[in-house]
């Protein structure tokens, strides 16, 4: 990165928030299974990386495309600085592993052993009843080309010799083998199926002689345009992009450190990698499964919770006549989601209720909420989905929600032809004494029930007219094309979202060129939208404090004399992932507070129907603010950005970690 730019790489920063998730895993004050939890993260975090990430800016290098990005660096560099620094977190992670794993051990439980004699009964059964049955050897041979290894597909290449000759196979493992085995013996042992397919070899080849086996994985680029312009069907074109993603170019290759350079260099011609895409592995190649033996252990995770209803609701209240008497602000995990299944639920089956609209970007597989909103369309209410199938990773899942609902009875609509519909809204339609009440529920998480209770969000309910007119425009604007009137609480990206903040960040401006207090706090996953970050540091010149709270990316370093010394940039990680997106603006002493779906990213700003939604009730202006507080005054779990590099804030002396707070709270 060039020292005369304030910008920091997307791609760098992206590896330092995997770093931060990493160093969970060394933190003593985490639950030791819980540690193995955050390894397997860190890994999951990084296969999408480079399926994504890296494998766009390969795709960028292949093409020739030279523009540099908001720090300088053309895709070609980013590869580079990217390489060295993802190989120096490979190794990282392969150290905490194995001391992890040391430590799991002395517990009684052991991960991936060596596959010792007395385990011979168990491991003869994996092999003959799971393994042998399913697999396909390919022994190459002029008649036998490299077979295609599909994205994360994890292999097992066999060097053989008969007689005189030597012979190369390759032994790829089928999607339907179950990875691990959990055996209870002395102690408890997670065997997985590569070892024992390894052990057993012999009985593969049986009339060869083992020389050696070697396990490997692939990771292909997966960043495949959908070019939706002139698609007459999107449903089609999904399931299309669907079966193509799988075919991507390699942008990583994982081996075994023992594979010997010769086998190496001839894979490459075979496969098509380059010498940078390969990571070398002395243990457990593909973490991710070690997501299997996080539970083994209560003692040894986080302590359980049980997340509060909103203050003041019971399961016999109305829960219509809650929401009127005081708009419900909660806070998942700590406050429970439920309230929003339960929501649908009443929703579905109060005859005064006439109609539900919802849009829908990420929704859990027996989702409750989507099975309601189904009930209530076979049982005659008026149920209209915004259904975004371009979610990336739920495309499938999203596809086959869709057809459900349309079956079903529901109206289903796909959102904006070039545009991701990442807005999060429910609107419930009631005939109450003659006239229509709608309940408004704007949220910064998505409807789904597994990840509201891993994932921090704001929601938002309440039954105001205004806010009610605002989002039946809203959905008619999502569903039918409408323009955008004159909202009177939502601002809407791609159109005003970015104009309005740069208006919100000009007000700051003006009162702090009068000597007036001026403060911005900005909480989102990442900041890396380049008119945003340039009028934050024109902000920080003229006076403006301003903190942002950024879990993941951030374009921007704080505390350079001149540009951004008024700048701070903290980052908190732990137990459940910081998913909530508020900004403060003190405004001259009003102090007004949004809660928003986007974040300072170009594609949340362009390319994206985003919500931003200020909150005007003192309760829940209040609320905000104490979780805004809380985070900064967290020095447990808290990251402080320095220039590049961020270090963490620990303190020992009156110690406040936000999280933990919030759960002694219940």
């Amino acid at each position: 990165m060039s020292e005369q730019t304030p910008f920091i790489n997307r791609e760098l920063s992206w590896l330092e928030f995997n770093r931060r998730v990493l160093m969970e895993a060394v933190d003593k004050d985490v639950p030791l299974l819980e540690r193995l939890k955050f390894l397997a993260i860190f890994s999951s975090n990084l296969d999408e990386f480079f399926m994504i990430r890296v494998g766009g800016l390969k795709d960028q290098k292949l093409a020739g495309y030279t523009k540099v990005d908001i720090s300088g660096m053309t895709p070609k560099q980013q590869l580079e600085n990217i390489s060295e620094r993802a190989h120096e977190l490979t190794t990282l992670r392969q150290e905490i592993f194995t001391q992890v794993k040391k430590d799991l051990d002395a517990e009684g439980i052991a991960i991936a052993p060596e596959v010792e004699p007395e385990l011979d009964d168990i491991t003869d059964a994996i092999f003959n009843e799971e393994i042998y049955p399913i697999i396909s050897p390919v022994t190459l041979s002029p008649t036998n080309p490299m077979p295609f290894i599909y994205n994360f597909r994890l292999s097992v290449y066999v060097v053989l010799k008969k007689g005189k000759d030597l012979f190369h196979s390759i032994i790829i493992l089928p999607d339907n083998l179950q990875r691990i085995f959990r055996v209870r013996l002395d102690k408890t042992y997670f065997i997985f199926a590569e070892d024992v397919l390894k052990k057993y070899l012999y009985l593969v080849f049986p009339d060869f002689e083992i020389i050696d086996s070697y396990c490997l994985r692939v990771t292909r680029n997966a960043d495949l345009t959908l070019e939706e312009e002139g698609a007459e069907d999107l449903l089609g074109s999904i399931k299309k992009y669907l079966k193509t993603r799988r075919k991507g170019g390699i942008c990583r290759l994982e081996v075994d450190g023992r594979l010997p350079a010769d086998i190496l260099e001839e894979l490459a011609s075979l496969m098509g990698f380059e010498k940078d895409d390969v990571y070398v592995i002395d243990d457990v190649i593909d973490m991710t499964s070690l997501f299997a033996v996080v539970g083994e252990k209560q003692e040894l995770c986080y302590k359980p919770f049980t997340p509060a209803m909103p203050e003041g609701y019971s399961e016999s209240a109305d829960i219509f006549e809650y929401i009127k008497q005081n708009d419900v602000i909660m806070h998942r995990p700590y406050q429970d989601f439920s309230f929003v299944s339960k929501l649908v639920e009443k929703a579905c089956n109060d005859s005064s209720v006439v109609a539900i609209k919802m849009t829908i970007y990420r929704a859990n597989k027996n989702s409750t909420i989507m099975e309601n909103l189904m009930k209530a369309a076979r049982s005659g209410k008026h149920v209209s989905v915004v259904i975004e199938l371009k979610a990336r990773f739920d495309e499938e899942r999203n596809v086959d929600w869709a057809s459900m609902l349309e079956e079903a009875g529901c109206i289903v609509t796909y959102g904006i032809v070039g545009l991701k519909v990442h807005s999060k809204n429910l609107l419930i339609v009631r005939k109450e004494a003659g006239r229509i009440v709608r309940y408004s529920h704007i949220s910064t998480g998505n409807f789904n029930e597994i990840t509201a209770n891993i994932y921090t969000d704001i929601d938002y309910i309440t039954a105001d007219e205004e806010v009610g007119k605002d989002s039946a425009a809203l959905f008619n604007f999502l569903m039918g094309y409408t323009d955008i009137a004159s909202w009177q609480h939502f601002y809407l990206s791609p159109k005003s979202i970015k104009g309005k903040l740069l208006e919100l960040i000009d007000e700051e401006i003006k009162h702090a060129e009068k000597d007036e207090k001026a403060h911005i706090i900005i909480k989102v996953n990442s900041v890396m939208e380049k008119i945003l970050l340039e009028k934050a540091i024109k902000a920080s010149q003229a006076g403006v404090k301003i903190d942002f709270i950024v879990r993941g990316t951030c374009g921007l370093q704080p505390g350079i004399k001149g540009l951004t010394e008024n700048i701070t940039v903290r980052s908190i990680v732990g137990r459940f992932l910081e998913h909530s997106r508020i900004m403060y603006f003190h405004a001259g002493g009003r102090q007004r507070i949004f809660l928003t779906t986007a974040d300072w990213m170009e594609r949340n700003m362009d390319r994206r129907v985003e919500l931003l939604f200020e909150v005007h009730k003192q309760h829940a202006k209040d609320f905000l603010w104490n979780i805004l507080e809380e985070n900064m005054k967290d020095n447990q779990k808290t990251w402080i950005l320095n220039g590049v590099d961020y270090k963490k804030f620990k303190s020992g002396v009156n110690k406040f970690s936000h999280q933990k707070h919030q759960i002694d709270q219940i």
